[in-house]
């Protein structure tokens, strides 16, 4: 099937080199999402999962045709790996990016990076001694529906970006989906879930952040263990501010048809994701459920202040994930990135400002009052 992809998959390594051999631990889910994508990678040639759910290897291992190991310490001995993909659980991301980056492999974590803000901190020094290769999955930075904004930004046609809003209503999690419900296991909404939607205003603006204030109304999920609803603001040098409303709920009204996808489900339920950016001389909006990227040129007209919109774009159904959570051409940069001998293209300390970002808002609705940028780099 042809990739509906921004890129066009990897040639094959350079003349005489054979294609790499890459593992995947943790084959939940996300992992046999990344399965598929090495899959369709020409670099790639034996692929490796490894879990700690027996049962969960062998139907991996039959249902996707791969080799399978349940022992992770032959898995980082073989050299012929220098390539790991990290899609466990939450909790065990920081001891196997360590054991990982320790047995000299290069490692590609999903987020969050760990439940903590003292371990995340560990696996970024870990990598920086080692200098080792270390990206953590914020696969949004690849979509086109954001590269597109992150294009217009980086050309001028925004001008100075001063305020965005991310307005994320959703339906919600499974009780099924223990790991993200559960706060031992999750760590928190921000980390499983917004880490995204904090990393992409940080990007687009540039410039470090000076203060999080975040407000939470009392749960409708009645079995989240961690919050279902946010009200964060982030206030960046310089003035921009940076604002996200999320709500886990209503519930969808979706029954299971399997020829809707996962957008369409929730289209008419209330549920909604856009983004509205606003510079000096422009402005720009990213619409999920619309499928549409929109931008604006601003124009001193004689009575006031007016706006042009010059540009729309569409995409079809069939190439959502390849724009706003993209993360098949994510995996194909990595394998490209290690063959090459290139750095990660979110640098670890770029990834873990981030992830500062994500504890702050949470430690801001705990306390009740905004946490300033001092109080940040104490967590």
């Amino acid at each position: 099937m042809k990739r509906l992809s921004a890129y066009d998959a990897p040639a094959l390594p350079a003349s005489g080199v054979a294609p790499i051999s890459v593992a995947v631990l943790g084959v939940g889910c996300m992992g046999c999402s990344v399965i598929g994508h090495l899959k369709e990678c020409k670099s790639v040639g034996r692929i490796v999962a490894y879990d700690v759910d027996a049962e969960r290897l062998n139907q991996v291992r039959q249902s996707e045709q791969v080799d399978a190991s349940a022992d992770l310490g032959v898995i980082l001995s073989d050299r012929s790996i220098p390539l790991v993909f990290i899609a466990a659980s939450n909790a065990a991301h920081k001891d196997l990016a360590m054991r990982s980056l320790a047995a000299g492999k290069s490692v590609m974590c999903e987020k969050p990076m760990a439940l903590t803000m003292a371990d995340a901190t560990a696996m970024v020094e870990a990598a920086e001694r080692c200098n080792g290769f270390l990206q953590i999955g914020f696969e949004l930075r690849y979509s086109k529906l954001y590269m597109r904004i992150k294009e217009w930004i980086d050309a001028g046609l925004l001008g100075r970006v001063v305020n965005t809003h991310c307005y994320y209503i959703t339906s919600c999690w499974s009780k099924k989906e223990w790991w993200r419900v559960n706060k031992d296991a999750c760590g928190s909404m921000f980390g499983e879930k917004l880490s995204h939607y904090v990393d992409l205003p940080r990007w687009w603006i540039g410039v470090p952040v000076q203060e999080v204030t975040t407000y939470c109304a009392p749960n409708t999920v009645p079995y989240m263990e961690v919050r279902d609803n946010y009200h964060t603001s982030y206030r960046f040098i310089g003035g921009a501010v940076s604002h996200l409303t999320f709500m886990m709920g209503p519930p969808s009204t979706f029954r299971g048809d399997p020829l809707r996808n996962v957008v369409s489900q929730q289209i008419g339920d209330g549920h909604n994701l856009r983004y509205l950016v606003a510079g000096t001389s422009g402005s720009a909006e990213a619409d999920v459920f619309g499928r549409t990227i929109k931008r604006w040129e601003y124009v001193d007209g004689p009575e006031c202040m007016e706006s042009n919109l010059v540009e729309t774009v569409k995409w079809d159904p069939a190439e959502d994930y390849f724009y706003y959570h993209n993360t098949d051409d994510q995996t194909h940069d990595v394998v490209r990135r290690v063959i090459d001998g290139l750095p990660p293209s979110i640098s670890p300390r770029d990834a873990l400002e981030s992830t500062r970002l994500c504890f702050a808002a949470e430690r801001s609705a705990d306390l009740g009052r905004t946490v300033r940028q001092d109080e940040m780099l104490e967590l």
